[in-house]
């Protein structure tokens, strides 16, 4: 007698999950695009804000084929980034870019390559947040207060793209671990100046991550 062979492993179904990483080398660009700070001008300058990404996903998996699975999640949490750093060249105690923590959001669509309980796979689409970017200028006038500050935290959408492996440790649950690469683009800060007038500071934005995730399958 010859034993059957345990039937391959099926990712299709939906799922739903928590996942849970860091954001590292979200490069962030400011530009001082109407020359507040001159003496000499630096119009652009850099920095990091990084830190905790922590959230929940909901998706489907179909698997038409023994090695294809085709999918679609969606996911959402919180994106804790923070940074602070001054703008090179403005006069003491200088002109502050902020970046503070704040909310987001994915819509991924999933294309890998199965091995029984292994999943390789490419991710890619749509993300938005609400994290804030401030500008503040502390340099004290005449008037006896800070030159002046504002921020901006509106909704804003970008792209993302990357990819992982998930391993399906029992019938309903598996764990993945992912890398993912966004770009938020640009948004405009415009600082109202104590009696010279609005100055517009530009933001440009993009990152990585490293996550990784639980998930449980509903059949």
């Amino acid at each position: 007698m010859v034993a059957p062979e345990p039937t391959p492993y099926n990712w299709t179904g939906f799922y739903i999950g928590v996942n849970g990483g860091y954001v590292f080398d979200f490069d962030v660009i400011v530009s001082d695009l109407d020359l507040l700070n001159v003496g000499p001008p630096v119009q652009s300058f850099s920095y990091d804000a990084n830190g905790p990404i922590v959230g929940g996903v909901i998706g489907f998996n179909w698997q038409p084929w023994v090695h294809l699975v085709l999918g679609i999640e969606g996911d959402g949490g919180y994106l804790g980034v923070h940074s602070d750093p001054k703008q090179p060249g403005s006069p003491a105690p200088g002109t502050f870019a902020e970046t503070d923590p704040g909310y987001y959001a994915m819509v991924l669509g999933r294309i890998g390559f199965a091995w029984d309980r292994w999943l390789l796979y490419a991710a890619g689409g749509w993300m938005g947040s609400d994290y804030e970017r401030e500008i503040e200028d502390e340099f004290v006038c005449s008037c006896g207060f800070p030159l002046g500050s504002a921020s901006n935290d509106d909704w804003r959408s970008g792209w993302v793209a990357g990819g992982g492996v998930e391993w399906a440790f029992r019938d309903r649950w598996s764990l993945r671990v992912e890398y993912l690469y966004f770009d938020m683009g640009d948004s405009t800060v415009t600082v109202p100046i104590f009696r010279t007038g609005p100055f517009r500071f530009g933001f440009d934005e993009s990152g990585q991550m490293i996550r990784g995730g639980l998930s449980f399958k509903f059949w």
